[in-house]
């Protein structure tokens, strides 16, 4: 039986190395992924490596260096929600104890997530049944939660399959009596195609106020697949309210798309962030999604928060399937 993650290769940049890390230190038994591991399979690739041992061993602490900023970089925007930390001597990245608890699994999720398709780390990504419900369940209600968290308001899960059964119209006016500061337009807008399932919007939340209207209102996407860049939420935004909203009384309206990566790169990460408004990646949205828990827990209207039982479910089939297969 092979281990789940391929071997590092020399073409991974210190993102992917510290998921390599990370992925190694979900499935080993321990919980532990070893820098020296990932060092020596590394070197034993480079064919350049310096003769001048001074050298070599200055490039090996650069490395060093960038991997335990990345896990401290991690580490500061998730607080609480990281199930990973580097050992006290800094050689070992550790899986906390407690990984299976529900503050953990959206950042799990996230990083199983990002390695669905062309990894070059997880030899056995999701496929099939697994596969399905990660794209049309699981991170759905990690994005509900996450915008619930954001907007620390009310949050509804516009996006299909709805595990309620309901119609956009009948969602959209249980969202209006909750305070969404709108009116549900029923019959919808004449241009509305007879199978649209949600209109392109998954995630739907506003300021919790007290009183309409609220003083932001959030239309959330959810793009957990590679080609997620250039795809906004905004034009699918304008199209929804048009059809399904009148009377929309909040002026203030923001845009997010959900994403589980970590994007390395700042000049594409800012020229995205201007593209789509607004993204929660994965350095931000399993904060923002165990926020959106703590929301719900308070009273306040959050779709799905009941559900979470479905990520650790999810989870726990996946890692058994890696495992085996």
């Amino acid at each position: 039986m092979g281990t789940p993650v391929d071997p590092p290769t020399l073409a991974l940049h210190v993102d992917d190395l510290v998921d390599w890390l990370e992925l190694t230190a979900l499935f080993d038994p321990f919980g532990v992924g070893r820098l020296d591991a990932l060092l020596g399979a590394l070197a034993e690739l480079d064919e350049t490596a310096e003769d001048n041992i001074a050298e070599r061993d200055r490039q090996r602490e650069q490395l060093v260096e960038s991997i335990e900023n990345e896990v401290e970089l991690r580490s500061i925007n998730l607080g609480e929600t990281y199930p990973f930390a580097l050992g006290d001597s800094g050689d070992e990245l550790i899986r906390t104890q407690d990984w299976q608890e529900p503050r953990y699994a959206f950042y799990l999720i996230c990083l199983v997530a990002t390695h669905v398709t062309g990894s070059t780390i997880l030899r056995t990504p999701p496929i099939g049944e697994l596969l399905t419900r990660l794209r049309n369940r699981v991170f759905q209600i990690v994005a509900t939660m996450g915008l619930a968290g954001l907007s620390s308001g009310p949050a509804f899960s516009v996006g299909w399959p709805r595990q309620t059964g309901e119609t956009i119209v009948e969602l959209l006016e249980r969202a209006a009596a909750a305070g969404g500061g709108f009116v549900a337009r029923n019959p919808p807008g004449p241009y509305v195609s007879p199978q649209e399932k949600d209109g392109g919007v998954d995630v739907i939340a506003w300021t919790s106020d007290g009183i309409p209207p609220p003083t932001a209102f959030y239309f959330g996407q959810t793009a957990s697949g590679k080609n997620w860049p250039g795809k906004p939420v905004t034009d699918h935004a304008r199209v929804f309210g048009g059809a399904y909203m009148i009377d929309h009384m909040t002026g203030n309206r923001q845009y997010i798309t959900m994403i589980p990566y970590r994007v390395l790169d700042e000049g594409f990460w800012n020229s995205q962030c201007l593209l789509h408004m607004g993204i929660l990646d994965r350095l931000r949205l399993p904060l923002r999604a165990w926020q959106g828990v703590q929301i719900a827990e308070q009273g306040i209207p959050v779709d799905d928060a009941d559900n979470l039982n479905d990520l650790a479910q999810w989870l726990s089939d996946f890692v058994d399937y890696a495992q085996a297969a």
